[in-house]
């Protein structure tokens, strides 16, 4: 029964049999487009992970060398001692202040600086409020940490840590020692110094933690320097902060969490995917629809031979409104994929509009078909397609961008081509928005193509494309102007973009007022 009830709607039920059509394909499309998001939601987790790791060796490596820095101090107070040593002469309290005070000046965070014959702290600066430092014997220390770690410093001939130390809330000591030999064998002595390490923090860009992470800082014993504890349970990239002395811990997390730093690119993915799938969907309705509406027609209107010239050109007319109605839908769908672009890269909002506006009306100068001018605007509307595979970071950027990030933005025209290669249009989209890169001598991306092998619409799209990127400002730079821009392609006329292409932009701008809105 069910059978029959389903044949009875497929057989005289044109809209119905289009609708049950159009639901099939919602329901194949509907699963890709979970899977996709699924797969684009790894992507954008691998794509934040480097770059949280980067970001995390930087800052390591930043601190390592803070911290580096501030100990050759004691390679200045163990020179010191060695120069004293080898000419056998007695270090004079005189003489160690202006040293040490010339040591030490410019270097935030340091305490006291000290040198120990024998072990016993008898030089010290700054002495003043310090005078119960001296004396002290250093490895005859009441605290068993300390004089563990004096004998190491002697017995490794190294720099040795100490701590860090709490002396008050959010204030670290950290205390650095080396032994000082006389010749090859003979213990003279050990310099020292103190340094508060929360400076060091504040230079190296952790204290506060940079804009959108959370950090944790751990010693050689795991002490929390920085940061909660509660990073550690967020699946973290690690650093290591390289010291003499061993290695503290870097861990890093996003604000959030990983699954917040791609929530919002991920969301604007899906809603992109389901709005194409939807489309699609009703492309298929229409489609379908047509055809069934079509047979019907014919089969009704069989024995009707001797129908008037006016019902046939109500019919043409009938057919050319679905033909509109489709291409309309398929525009519909270009507009929703280049506002999906413009959402991700804020500084190219109406780029692309202005492009397929300024290469529509080049094409028209030049006499091409009106099938063509449709196809090269059409073209235009999506050209920059291929930076929704790109990150946001680097499409936003308010600065110029660094090589290695120019380069990830040149692939866009080959991710262009690999989103669009697959869908059916009446003009060869994907083609013109995989070359309109290109450059006539052959030095454009991705396929450095030259000459006649460009296809002729993407040689238009180039040439709009130069010209309002120019005519526009963009937040890391000004905008150089439309004058600048047409000097640009005529200084360029015939070796990167095709001639006759510029003789009709420029006649445009010079002679037909053509405006950039």
């Amino acid at each position: 029964m069910m059978k029959a009830m389903i044949d009875f709607l497929l057989k005289n039920r044109p809209r119905s049999r289009s609708l049950i059509i159009a639901l099939l394909v919602l329901a194949a499309l509907l699963p890709l487009w979970w899977q996709a998001g699924f797969w684009y939601r790894e992507r954008l987790l691998k794509d934040v992970r480097v770059r949280v790791t980067e970001t995390a060796a930087v800052h390591a490596d930043l601190l390592g060398a803070q911290l580096n820095q501030r100990l050759l101090i004691l390679k200045g107070l163990k020179a010191f001692a060695e120069m004293h040593i080898n000419s056998n002469t007695e270090i004079e309290r005189v003489k160690f202040a202006p040293f040490a005070a010339g040591l030490v000046s410019g270097v935030a965070g340091l305490r006291t600086a000290a040198i120990a014959p024998g072990g016993t702290v008898l030089f010290l600066y700054p002495a003043e409020g310090n005078e119960g430092q001296l004396g002290h014997d250093l490895i005859r220390d009441r605290r068993a940490p300390v004089r563990a770690d004096v004998q190491r410093a002697i017995r490794t001939r190294r720099i040795v840590l100490s701590g860090p130390y709490a002396l008050r809330p959010k204030v670290l000591q950290l205390v650095a020692r080396q032994a000082v030999y006389s010749g090859e064998t003979a213990f003279w002595g050990l310099v020292a110094a103190e340094y508060d390490i929360a400076p060091l923090f504040a230079e190296a860009a952790l204290d506060p933690p940079p804009a959108g992470l959370q950090v944790l800082l751990q010693d050689r014993a795991n002490y929390v320097l920085i940061g909660e504890k509660s990073v550690l349970e967020g699946n973290p990239v690690t650093a290591k902060v390289d010291l003499p002395d061993g290695a503290w811990k870097l861990s890093v997390l996003p604000a959030g969490g990983w699954d917040a730093a791609v929530g919002a690119e991920l969301l604007r993915f899906q809603g992109a995917g389901l709005a194409l799938a939807l489309l699609l969907t009703i492309l298929v309705y229409l489609l379908t629809s047509y055809r069934a509406n079509l047979t019907m027609t014919v089969k009704e209107r069989t024995g009707e031979l001797q129908r008037s010239l006016t019902n046939l050109r109500e019919e043409d007319e009938a057919l050319n409104r679905s033909l509109g109605t489709l291409r309309r839908a398929m525009a519909a769908m270009l507009e929703v994929l280049a506002r999906s672009v413009e959402m991700k890269d804020s500084y190219a909002t109406g780029h692309q509009r202005r492009v397929a506006d300024l290469a529509r009306t080049i094409a028209m100068e030049m006499g091409h078909p009106e099938e063509m001018i449709d196809g090269i605007r059409m073209a235009g509307v999506v050209h920059d397609i291929g930076k929704l595979r790109l990150p946001s970071e680097i499409l936003n950027k308010p600065a110029r961008l660094t090589e290695a990030e120019y380069g990830q933005v040149k692939k866009h025209p080959q991710e262009g081509y690999d989103i669009l290669k697959d869908v059916t249009f009446p003009w060869p989209i994907a083609r013109i928005v995989w070359q309109h890169h290109e450059r006539l001598d052959g030095s454009g991306y991705p396929l450095g193509l030259a000459g006649e092998a460009i296809v002729p619409e993407a040689r238009i799209l180039a040439v709009a494309d130069v010209v309002e990127t120019m005519a526009s400002h963009r937040a890391y730079r000004p905008a150089p102007g439309l004058e600048k821009a047409l000097e640009e392609i005529s200084a360029q006329r015939g070796v990167l973009y095709d001639p006759a292409v510029v003789d009709a932009c420029i006649r445009i701008f010079r002679e037909k007022d053509f405006r950039l809105a």
